[in-house]
């Protein structure tokens, strides 16, 4: 590893991933001069939507809100497996179709300077997510245009980093099974497009729904739901707001406990709890409190509170 990086790893879903974060801040001003010189000179497809200023999880969903057959995918190791060489041809176009131009010389240099092992982009590096999307670009727009020639009602495309979701609209209310052939279809174009880019999908992963049978698909953590009275609605999830509600508890006990000083940990876990609240609250605008049980509800109130909301705010 450069001496510019340390490496660190942390556990997402059960599964363990290296994070590469700065052992220098002269290596962190230059990959940020890099990261904004290149948000200047690069412009990404409509489709992608992570790593993009005024984008979100939330705006993602939303985009398929209204259609109802979902089919969802997972690029493999995307950030592991991207090739440097197809990466310096494509960052080359990309920045020579402004006014100013540039040799593949400065382009492999630039890329150089951002990389660290023999292929792929780290995880933890600023630079990473702006060149992971720019090398998809032409991706992107090439399988919208073949998605457009199959003749679905309304497709959608979108990609979230490596999450790729299809959606159309269903009027006739037909099975999956109905579709067999368009989603083979779609599966062999989106393989052989990502060969191109020595990238492959994780099969594992496919998830083909009928929201009209499920009332429920989840999109990059939010929940398309059709609720009883048959109005649709974007949701976090019970998961996730169970979670809040465990995570705040459990910091609000411990500053309970006699002569108790929060960690560092603790203090983390504070603004993590926090900022949780603030995402939910910005798709629940009306709160979230009526998700929890009864029982629930009565120990945030044998605590002196009348909302979750209440106790998190008193956490400082």
């Amino acid at each position: 590893m450069n001496k510019d990086y340390k490496i660190r790893y942390i556990y997402t879903n059960g599964k363990k991933r290296k994070i590469v974060t700065y052992a220098n801040e002269t290596k962190r001003v230059e990959h940020n001069e890099i990261k904004l010189f290149l948000e200047k000179k690069l412009r990404f497809s409509k489709f992608t939507k992570a790593y993009i200023s005024r984008s979100s999880i939330y705006k993602n969903a939303k985009t398929h809100m209204y259609n109802d057959i979902f089919i969802k995918y997972d690029i493999e190791k995307f950030f592991d497996n991207i090739n440097h060489k197809i990466l310096v041809q494509i960052l080359h176009e990309q920045l020579n179709l402004g006014k100013e131009k540039y040799t593949l010389l400065e382009v492999s240099e630039l890329v150089e300077r951002c990389i660290c092992g023999k292929k792929g982009l780290p995880l933890g590096l600023v630079t990473s997510p702006i060149l992971a999307n720019i090398y998809l670009k032409t991706f992107d727009n090439i399988l919208y245009g073949k998605l457009k020639k199959l003749e679905l009602n309304n497709v959608i495309y979108t990609r979230y980093a490596d999450d790729l979701v299809i959606s159309f609209k269903n009027p006739t209310n037909l099975e999956i099974v109905e579709f067999k052939n368009e989603i083979t279809n779609i599966e062999e174009i989106i393989t052989r497009l990502l060969r191109k880019y020595s990238l492959r999908l994780n099969i594992n992963k496919k998830s083909v729904l009928n929201l009209s049978v499920s009332n429920h698909v989840r999109i990059t953590g939010i929940s398309v739901i059709i609720d009883k009275s048959g109005k649709r609605r974007l949701s976090v999830g019970k998961k996730r707001i169970n979670r809040l509600y465990d995570d705040a508890m459990e910091l609000y006990v411990k500053k309970l406990t006699n002569n108790y000083v929060y960690t560092e940990e603790d203090l983390y876990n504070i603004d993590r709890v926090k900022g949780m609240e603030s995402f939910i609250l910005s798709i629940h605008k009306t709160g979230y409190n009526h998700f929890y049980s009864g029982r629930m509800q009565e120990k945030i109130i044998e605590l002196g509170f009348n909302t979750l909301h209440e106790l998190i705010k008193s956490l400082d």
